[in-house]
């Protein structure tokens, strides 16, 4: 029975608060025949998911922000149904790296056009991420960061999350490994992007979904005044042209470091180093908006 499933998780409040504004409109842009399954716990998100997949839905649609997509790109990876994303997440940068932002809308108008892409997933030793993940500092300010703090400040949760990790954190000894290239540096933090955006700016200028590649990004500043400026510079778009940036892309790499760090994928703990990372090539099908062309709008 093909068909249209919409997957609540009613434990987020802002998917509770927003479940009828969703409702409306889907109606409004003439997905009617919608089938809404709402789960109380996000334990129960994935195992929804797979039991939409499993009795014939063809479209999928998840609310939530990177962790909910996490969860549905491991359940609907390499099968047909097609995943329609919601953002009601804090950062919401895999909707942003498909060009559909934080508008929850444009959203819904995206969905019912019914254009569809196959985007690539990202792998950290054999686990899944579906947009970025981060190696050490980042990871520990994203573990770090209570749900309820990022329900209440949005993207501004992570500054006051990060503040404790931030001042605990020492700078690690890594060796990457890509292609047949080597780099050693000491940095507090790595980012490993399968997707276009980490936050609300690109990873590297050509950074893509659809390529085939990671794109990697970390400085060797390790000061509390480096890593700062650093921040900001990011927040500008300008961080690829700071003078310690170290920026490539590849289609394998691996990470070793020391001390061992742990590896964080779009909010969520998933392993530890050494990383090693590769591309799940064209594994989700997503719903994407027009102007969607080789993972950049």
């Amino acid at each position: 029975m093909a068909g249209t499933v919409l997957v609540l998780n009613l434990h987020s409040r802002k998917t509770a608060q927003l479940r009828g504004r969703i409702m409306a409109l889907l109606q409004e842009h003439g997905l009617r025949d919608v089938e809404c399954r709402a789960i109380e716990r996000t334990s129960e998100l994935r195992a929804a998911i797979q039991s939409a997949a499993a009795t014939g839905a063809d479209r999928i649609l998840v609310a939530g922000g990177d962790g909910s997509m996490l969860t549905a790109a491991e359940a609907l990876a390499h099968r047909e149904c097609v995943l329609g994303v919601l953002p009601l997440g804090t950062g919401n940068s895999f909707a942003l790296t498909l060009g559909i932002g934080d508008d929850l809308e444009r959203a819904v108008a995206t969905i019912a056009l019914g254009r569809v892409a196959a985007v690539d997933l990202g792998i950290v030793n054999e686990n899944r991420f579906v947009n970025f993940a981060t190696v050490g500092l980042g990871a520990k300010i994203a573990v770090a960061t209570p749900k309820f703090l990022k329900r209440i400040a949005g993207p501004l949760a992570y500054v006051v999350g990060g503040v404790v990790p931030a001042l605990r954190s020492r700078p690690f000894e890594a060796t990457i490994r890509h292609d047949d290239a080597e780099l050693k540096l000491r940095t507090q933090q790595i980012v490993v992007a399968s997707g276009r955006m980490f936050g609300k700016r690109p990873i590297l200028p050509d950074a893509a979904v659809t390529d085939g590649l990671l794109s990697f990004f970390a400085t060797s500043g390790v000061s509390t005044v480096e890593l700062a400026r650093a921040l900001l510079a990011f927040a500008l778009g300008k961080h690829t042209a700071l003078a310690d940036a170290y920026g490539f892309s590849a289609r394998e790499i691996e990470i070793r470091a020391e001390p061992e760090e742990p590896v964080n994928g779009d909010g969520e703990p998933l392993t530890r180093t050494p990383a090693h990372f590769s591309v799940d090539r064209r594994a989700l099908q997503v719903f994407v908006p027009p102007d969607f062309v080789d993972g950049a709008v």
